[in-house]
């Protein structure tokens, strides 16, 4: 409940975007608050922390005629447009190609960016506040050994008035004249389909919003939302952390998720659909002759169901706490190593994600 150095904790704010794109009082992006306390702390000399948990200048490049995307050839993922390479990039299999000027589908010179990442909001505070020196830390800007280092020295001389980034900036940087932190597109992260989202978009935006006011100055939080009433970002912006495990715990019992269950999460790859498939039902009934079908879940197409080139699909074991895991995990691992194994199934490959043990 309190900082080292009994710091005030900073004030949080909850901004509403889709009132202000109602009111038409939207700037590219941006709410005027946003852009006023950005120019009020540039004023007072007070350097200003940008996040946004996406690099890249535009998620997606589409036309506006015929609704044409660019995707990657072997992921299932649109195409990151990077301006300063001037390419369009996949960040999960690291595919890059050059910008179309027209449409390849139909033709059409209406090709345009939408949404937009770390690297467009470096460039449009360029445009608002032309005078401010701005830095940007993301996976593109810290590749070499001493890009990082150099980018922290920068900041605490206090060179940088401004410092836009992606997850990098949240986590153990404490900048003294850092007062002032603006949060972009919580929601996303908040709604990402994962039983876990809530939790780390908790953990994040607070961590996040941590970084301001570290010193003498009380930090502002300023926080960018479509829907400011929602549950997660209230108990964010009232430091609520007991609240939030109350409301977290509840509906990981009233679903059986850990802690009150043990999870076992299985992902099949493989370069052809059918085959993937066909591997993921065999296995998942092998599975379920043993444990139980109430205990297997799927198997199931992921969100992004196809990263360099090999179709993925999932499947999700759900043990209750008595449940004698040792044995289960033996009986997996037989179960997994058939299907690997299997003349039916040529070159399949069979993960287990560590990171969702319960």
């Amino acid at each position: 409940k309190n900082r080292f150095g009994e710091t005030e904790l900073p004030d949080i704010e909850l901004l509403d975007t889709k009132l202000a794109k109602k009111q038409l009082s939207l700037k590219g992006e941006y709410t005027e608050e946003v852009l006023n306390q950005i120019k009020e702390n540039l004023d007072k000399k007070q350097q200003t922390l940008l996040f946004q948990n996406r690099r890249g200048f535009s998620p997606y490049f589409t036309c506006e005629d015929c609704d044409w995307a660019a995707l990657c050839y072997q992921c299932d993922v649109s195409l990151t447009y990077h301006y300063k390479d001037k390419q369009l990039r996949c960040h999960y299999c690291g595919h890059h190609e050059e910008i179309p000027k027209t449409c390849p589908a139909c033709g059409s010179g209406k090709v345009r960016t939408k949404g937009f990442g770390t690297e467009k909001v470096e460039d449009d505070m360029a445009l608002f506040y032309p005078t401010a020196k701005i830095a940007r830390m993301d996976m593109d800007t810290t590749r070499s050994k001493t890009a990082f280092q150099t980018l922290i020295n920068e900041v605490e001389s206090g060179e940088i008035d401004m410092l836009v980034g992606t997850q990098m900036v949240s986590k153990g940087l404490d900048f003294e004249k850092v007062s002032l932190v603006c949060i972009f597109d919580a929601d996303r992260m908040i709604h990402y389909p994962d039983f876990r989202s809530g939790e780390k978009a908790f953990q994040l935006l607070t961590q996040v919003a941590g970084r301001a006011g570290r010193r003498s100055t009380k930090g502002k939080v300023l926080i960018q939302t479509n829907n400011p009433g929602n549950e997660t970002l209230l108990k964010i912006k009232n430091n609520d952390y007991r609240g939030m495990y109350d409301k977290e715990i509840a509906e990981r019992e009233k679903f059986n998720y850990p802690p009150f269950s043990r999870l076992i999460h299985l992902t099949l790859k493989h370069q052809e659909q059918n085959i993937c498939e066909k591997a993921a039902r065999e296995l998942a009934l092998n599975l379920e002759l043993q444990l139980g079908k109430a205990r297997v879940l799927g198997p199931e197409k992921p969100v992004i169901d196809r990263i360099r080139d090999r179709f993925l699909f999932e499947i999700l074991i759900k043990l209750e706490r008595g449940a004698n895991l040792k044995n289960i995990k033996t009986f997996v691992r037989e179960q997994m190593l058939n299907i690997s194994l299997s003349k039916n199934y040529k070159n399949i490959q069979v993960v287990v994600d560590v990171d969702y043990m319960g």
